[in-house]
């Protein structure tokens, strides 16, 4: 398919897609802030003050995968999975463009 076929903004989705999937990271799956308590009996979360844990939790082959996510990597974690569904966002808007061109053709 010829380059020259496709509109401005779809150059624009295309040329971001292409971008994010050949210079980013990208994961899919979803982050769930969890808090509990150590267990040790003295510690600030005995009080009420729970711990916070980053999770990285994805659906994988009809299972659900959890990973507790490092301090020192939240930043990339987080990073990646909104990459991830800025490409998914970005698919959807081609396709949808996709499907209005098809039903253009049929009329």
């Amino acid at each position: 398919m010829a380059r020259s076929s496709f509109t401005d903004a779809e150059r624009r989705r295309r040329s971001r897609l292409a971008q994010i999937a050949h210079t980013q990271r990208f994961l899919r799956g979803t982050l769930s802030l969890r808090h509990g308590r150590c267990g040790k009996p003295n510690c600030h979360c005995a009080r009420g003050e729970l711990h916070a844990s980053l999770y990285l939790v994805q659906s994988h082959r009809g299972q659900l995968r959890q990973w507790c996510v490092p301090k020192a990597w939240e930043e990339r974690v987080r990073q990646a999975v909104r990459n991830h569904q800025e490409m998914q966002h970005l698919i959807e808007e081609l396709s949808e463009g996709e499907w209005k061109h098809l039903l253009e053709r049929k009329e």
